[in-house]
């Protein structure tokens, strides 16, 4: 009988302690980013995660009244480790795709983008899509720029050059090895502005493709408490303040959301 009880306790204690721990996680959301992606979410000096993303994140949870837990995730498998629960959301410049819309849920955009077209100051050959022919294009692996250039060399002849770290693409691009970039139109403004003697923004735009937090399929719930959370922080002017700290101007209003 003793036994019988003794059994009895340590399931109860199971029980609640399990209980416990699933409370604790539902009190933190965990979320993916590429740590390597200035101005968006990247490591200063003293090594720690800052930038556009990590403030926003900051926000959103404090706003959710749940606490934030950063999870760094190379680009490459950020996808296959939401589908595989490894984090809750992906908070790292994740533009809105159709492709990406089936196979996973999106929030509301919170950023203006779209893939841009960055050369050398003076060079005024690149007017369109169309004028990359013949050039050597830089881009990251596996992001829409990379997709985004391998639709347009379906019309136009040039060279693609594919990178982990989109930093190595503008190095790349300073010293010659490269014709022009394609990247992230918030990335673009950054390292222009920072170095507007090594680079310039075409008028070229190859997608419109605005950003939002990437959640895995099927958790509606996750995507709603979301989306009330980043109205508020659009409406109480929260947003436009992490934009033009990070950005230097506002790109989170008036934001296009049509796919193109």
């Amino acid at each position: 009988m003793k036994k019988i009880v003794s059994m009895i306790m340590l399931f109860v204690m199971v029980l609640v302690v399990a209980g416990c721990a699933k409370e604790e996680s539902a009190n933190v959301l965990t979320i993916a980013v590429d740590d390597s992606y200035p101005p968006m979410e990247f490591r200063d000096e003293d090594n720690e995660l800052v930038g556009f993303d990590v403030d926003f994140a900051k926000a959103l949870g404090a706003e959710m009244g749940i606490e934030v837990e950063f999870v760094p995730t190379a680009w490459e498998g950020i996808f296959s480790g939401l589908n595989s629960d490894k984090y809750d959301v992906i908070i790292s410049s994740v533009s809105i795709t159709p492709d990406r819309l089936e196979g996973f849920e999106f929030s509301k955009p919170y950023l203006s983008n779209g893939q841009v077209i960055v050369v050398a100051p003076g060079d005024e050959s690149v007017q369109t899509p169309a004028d990359l022919e013949g050039k050597n294009v830089g881009v990251q692996l596996g992001t829409t720029a990379d997709i985004a250039v391998e639709k347009q060399l379906e019309m136009t002849p040039f060279e693609i050059t594919k990178y982990d770290d989109i930093t190595q693409t503008f190095a790349d691009m300073k010293t010659g090895r490269l014709d022009a970039i394609v990247v992230d139109y918030a990335v673009a403004i950054d390292f222009v502005s920072k170095n507007s003697e090594d680079y310039v923004i075409t008028t070229a735009q190859l997608t419109n493709e605005p950003i939002g937090v990437c959640i895995k399929k099927g958790n509606t719930e996750l995507k709603e408490k979301i989306d009330a959370a980043l109205v508020t922080l659009q409406g109480n002017g929260t947003m436009v303040k992490i934009s033009e700290e990070w950005l230097g101007g506002d790109y989170v209003s008036n934001i296009d959301e049509e796919l193109r």
